[in-house]
């Protein structure tokens, strides 16, 4: 028998979710294998948030009742495996239980792709992350049984490739000439802010922003097709800038970083769904 503790952020959302669906593909082959959930930071008590029930059910699942709890030193301890749900859950794992027996769900199903927090969105938005979330169980399922069975895993090339990804979307890069002038200044904004925050007039800096975004907005709305939602995650991103003068903290720039560099490119549903999920996030 082995013990599979879903380690998420609050364990009210992904992490049951990925311990239901992960239950139902290991049910018929090893019947006797506890999958359960935690939370880096559980909100101890809580229950399910309700879209993610209502997810689960059009995926065919039954939610159990559920509490949320905190990863305890002694179920880390229990666990054959704690399975992050993603990277940034993976990296608090590292630091908290450096030792321990800790895996990255997308990491194991090779894939960029995080199953971010989609937090207060639609059911539409959970149904898209709980079948993401489904998908990456499924193509991680032989690597986490083998996991669990004792078996080394090697490092995939996409875990490999993780650090570089996650710097080009985060990091200030050199622009190509024919990248339109508004996406430039946009660009400059939000890493330079992000570098030197505490000398930023954050007033002025917000206005310069929103007029950015609504400029490269308005330049995607004219010459890209309706396909592209690049101006839907602008326009997200620019109703939680908000009109202040307090200071983005850290969470918030990271978030601002991330969004930026994705819509340099094409978003199609899925992305959107994603960045949603980040913005879900701001004012955590």
């Amino acid at each position: 028998m082995a013990l599979i503790v879903v380690v998420g952020g609050a364990d009210t959302g992904r992490a049951p979710m990925g311990a239901v669906l992960l239950r139902r593909l290991l049910l018929e082959s090893y019947p006797t294998w506890q999958i359960e959930s935690a939370g880096v930071l559980g909100h101890d008590g809580d229950t399910w948030q309700p879209e993610a029930r209502m997810a689960l059910e059009h995926l065919s699942a039954t939610p159990p009742t559920h509490t949320a709890r905190s990863l305890s030193a002694e179920l880390a301890h229990q666990a054959d495996l704690l399975l992050a749900v993603d990277r940034g859950v993976g990296r608090a794992l590292e630091l908290q239980y450096p030792n321990g027996r800790w895996q990255v769900l997308p990491d194991l199903a090779e894939t960029p792709r995080e199953v971010l927090d989609p937090f207060r969105m639609t059911l539409d938005a959970w149904l898209i992350y709980g079948r993401e979330l489904e998908h990456q169980l499924k193509v991680a399922l032989s690597k986490i049984i083998a996991y669990c069975q004792g078996q080394a895993i090697a490092p995939t090339a996409q875990a490999a490739q993780v650090e570089s990804v996650t710097q080009a979307e985060t990091s200030p890069v050199e622009l190509a000439s024919e990248v339109h002038p508004a996406y430039r200044r946009l660009h400059i904004l939000a890493f330079g802010i992000a570098g030197i925050p505490e000398v930023i007039d954050w007033s002025k800096a917000r206005n310069s922003l929103r007029e950015a975004m609504q400029q490269f907005a308005n330049y995607l709305a004219a010459s890209a097709g309706p396909s592209d939602l690049r101006p839907a995650a602008l326009a997200m991103l620019g109703g939680v800038l908000g009109n202040g003068s307090d200071p983005l903290n850290a969470n918030q720039l990271a978030i601002l970083r991330e969004i930026v560099g994705r819509v340099a490119q094409t978003l199609d549903p899925q992305d959107l769904a994603g960045l949603a999920g980040a913005i879900g996030r701001w004012q955590s």
